[in-house]
C-alpha cells in the first residue's frame, strides 16, 4: 500500500508537470496583463553579449514567470500562503496594516536585484540623470520645475520598517544635484502627511492619490511664482469612486487587503476645457469608461499618451510643457486651471528644448517617479 502511494505521488507530480509544459507549448504568449497594467515579458533575442553576461538567462526566467499557465491563480495561492504563515511579503510586494508597497526593483544598467537594503547601488546611475536635468535647466530659456515623486515604500517606510537611510539617500542626492531645476521635495511634503494619517498615497497602487497630487500642485505653483493663484480645496467638487484595486495589489496576490477610493476633483468650469490625446478629442479630464474595468487609474486623462494638449475655450493663456510619467495624470487637471498644457510622455520625448520652441511654452515641468528613475535612464537623455 505504501509503495502504491509513493507511485501515485510520483505519477501525479509528473502528470502535473507534463500538463503545465503542454499548456506552455499550446497556449499563445500574452502581451499584456490587465490586472497588473503592464506589458508581459516576451521571448528574448539571443546575442553573444546577452548570453555571456547572463542577461539572456535572466530574461528567459522573467519570460517563464510572466507566461506561466494560470499565473494569476498561482500568485494568489502563494500570496494567501505567505499571509497564513505571517510572512507579509509576496512577489516582491510588502504587506503591513492594509498597506502594500513594492520593495524590489531591477536597477537600470545593473545585474543586481535591488532590495530594501541595497538602494545605494543605483545612486551613481541616478546622479548622472539628475545632472542631465540640472544642465538642461541651466541652459533653458524658460523656468524649469522638477518633481520626482517617491515610491510608496519611501512614503510609508515607518509602516514597513524600511531602511530609511538607504532610501532617503536618493532624495538627498536629488536635492544636491537639482539646484537649478526648481526641485520640489515631495518626500518631505508628503511623508509627514502620510504619517499624520492623511490619504496621500494609495494602499493598493504605486501612485499618489488626488489629495497627494493637490498638495504637490500647490508647491509647483509656488515654485513658478504663482502661489497666490493656488485654488483652495473648497473650489473643487470631489467625486469618490470606491473599490479601486491597483497594480500593486495585482502583483502581490494577497487575498485580504483594504481597497482604495479614487477621487476625481472637478473644476467648476470643467466643461470649458478641450483635451486632445494623440489627436483624439476626449470628453474632458476624466475617461469614465475605465471606471468599469480593471485599470481604473487610467480614468485620469485616458491613461498614457505620447502627446496630450489641454486648452481653455475663449482664453489665451501661458503654456506649460509637462514631461511626465503616469504620476502627472491626476496632477495635470489642477495645473490646467492656470495654463494651457502640452504634456509629453517622457519615454521617447526627451528633447525638451526643441519641444519648448515648437509649442512656445513659457515654463517646463518634469514629473517622473523614483521607481522609473531606478529602472530606466530616461532622465539622463533630457536635452
Amino acid at each position: 500500500m505504501k509503495k502504491f502511494s509513493e507511485y501515485f505521488t510520483v505519477i501525479g507530480f509528473c502528470a502535473t508537470l507534463g500538463i503545465l509544459a503542454l499548456l506552455f507549448l499550446i497556449l499563445p504568449d500574452k502581451d499584456f496583463s490587465p490586472q497588473e497594467n503592464r506589458a508581459l515579458k516576451q521571448w528574448p533575442a539571443l546575442t553573444g553579449d546577452s548570453f555571456f553576461s547572463g542577461e539572456f538567462s535572466q530574461e528567459v526566467n522573467s519570460y517563464f514567470a510572466d507566461q506561466f499557465p494560470a499565473r494569476n491563480v498561482f500568485v494568489k495561492m502563494k500570496g494567501g500562503a505567505e499571509l497564513l504563515f505571517l510572512k507579509g511579503e509576496n512577489n516582491g510586494v510588502l504587506y503591513s496594516h492594509h498597506q502594500l508597497a513594492v520593495k524590489d526593483f531591477n536597477a537600470y544598467r545593473s545585474r543586481i536585484h535591488i532590495s530594501e537594503n541595497t538602494d545605494r547601488i543605483y545612486l551613481q546611475s541616478a546622479q548622472a540623470q539628475f545632472q542631465a536635468v540640472n544642465t538642461f535647466a541651466e541652459n533653458s530659456s524658460v523656468p524649469v520645475v522638477t518633481v520626482l515623486p517617491p515610491r510608496t515604500v519611501d512614503i510609508a517606510d515607518s509602516t514597513f520598517s524600511y531602511d530609511r537611510p538607504d532610501g532617503d539617500a536618493l532624495f538627498a542626492l536629488m536635492e544636491q544635484e537639482l539646484v537649478s531645476a526648481g526641485y520640489v521635495d515631495s518626500l518631505s511634503l508628503l511623508r509627514p502627511r502620510f504619517e499624520a494619517g492623511e490619504y496621500v498615497y494609495y494602499r493598493t497602487d504605486h501612485h499618489w492619490t488626488t489629495l497627494g497630487a493637490y498638495y504637490t500642485y500647490a508647491e509647483i505653483m509656488k515654485e513658478l511664482g504663482k502661489e497666490d493663484e493656488v485654488l483652495p480645496m473648497e473650489a473643487f467638487t470631489v467625486e469618490q469612486i470606491s473599490n479601486f484595486s491597483g497594480t500593486t495589489a495585482a502583483k502581490a496576490g494577497f487575498p485580504l487587503y483594504e481597497k482604495d477610493t479614487l477621487e476625481l476633483w472637478h473644476l467648476p468650469d470643467e466643461e470649458n476645457y478641450r483635451v486632445l490625446a494623440d489627436g483624439k478629442e476626449l470628453p474632458g479630464f476624466y475617461a469614465r469608461a475605465f471606471l468599469t474595468g480593471s485599470d481604473k487609474y487610467s480614468v485620469f486623462l485616458d491613461g498614457t499618451h505620447n502627446l496630450t494638449l489641454i486648452t481653455k475655450k475663449g482664453e489665451a493663456r501661458e503654456k506649460l510643457l509637462v514631461a511626465k510619467d503616469s504620476f502627472a495624470n491626476c496632477l495635470i487637471p489642477f495645473l490646467a486651471a492656470h495654463y494651457d498644457i502640452v504634456a509629453v510622455n517622457l519615454r521617447g520625448n526627451t528633447q525638451l528644448s526643441a519641444l519648448v520652441q515648437e509649442h512656445s511654452a513659457q515654463a517646463v515641468l518634469i514629473v517622473y517617479n523614483a521607481e522609473n528613475i531606478i529602472t530606466s535612464g530616461d532622465l539622463g537623455n533630457i536635452r
